[in-house]
């Protein structure tokens, strides 16, 4: 980190923090992977940077032994060391805990045999997931739905309440897509910030005022608005 504070100051020290932070807050029973999901454009956007920065102050990160690059993908398996039973109350997260601590040196081996590990607890986890719960639908913060909204897709029309057939949209979105609340937000975000899809926010004045082409919140809930916006991806 001190290198990281004489090479990049505190630009390159809080991103750092900002991509912990990014990883630390998915981390469950059902997702132990450290992975960093945000692509370069989108924490670009979030922290004020550009993408080609960023993405160089992350190679520096992973020179640095601060996080590591397996084909692409940014994990840090250092946050595994600092995890303890007493975060959770989860027995599943607390056995899952106790493995890492367990596995110290395996930890340190190598980022492939810790992702090894972590694809066996995951499914397992999964299995017992299927098997437990096949048949519960999603359990989906609405609210915190609608909050995501307002706050990223600036350009489109406020959303004030989720009536049924809106929620009913976001259900069949999520389960499609796999989505939790974090990956949402991502999917938005690329969407907002993609020069690509400025079309999607055209809007003309008509006799009834202000008439929107295509950005409601009914259109970016739809599973071929998802699939358009993932073949860009």
């Amino acid at each position: 980190m001190q290198n990281v504070l004489l090479d990049y100051g505190l630009e390159g020290y809080g991103l750092y923090w900002y991509c912990i932070e990014l990883i630390a807050g998915k981390i469950d029973k059902n997702n132990i992977t450290f992975e960093l999901e945000h692509d370069a454009r989108i924490i670009a956007r979030n922290t004020g940077s550009t993408p080609q920065k960023v993405e160089e102050m992350m190679r520096y990160f992973v020179k640095e032994g601060l996080f590591e690059d397996s084909t692409g993908v940014v994990t840090c398996f250092k946050l595994a060391k600092r995890l303890t039973q007493s975060m959770t109350s989860n027995p599943e997260m607390r056995t899952i805990i106790d493995g890492f601590k367990n596995h110290d040196g395996v930890m340190t081996k190598s980022g492939k045999v810790m992702q090894d590990q972590i694809t066996l607890d995951n499914t397992r986890i999964e299995k017992e997931v299927k098997s437990n719960k096949s048949d519960r639908a999603p359990v989906i913060d609405y609210e915190a739905v609608k909050e995501i909204f307002n706050r990223v897709m600036v350009r489109s029309p406020k959303v004030l309440k989720l009536n049924e057939k809106r929620k009913r949209l976001v259900r069949n979105l999520f389960k499609f897509a796999e989505f939790d609340l974090h990956r949402f937000e991502g999917y938005l975000n690329y969407i907002h910030s993609t020069p690509s899809w400025n079309w999607a926010f055209e809007k003309s004045t008509g006799a009834n005022g202000v008439n929107y082409k295509e950005c409601s919140f009914e259109y970016f809930m739809k599973e071929d608005t998802y699939l358009k916006a993932k073949e860009e991806i």
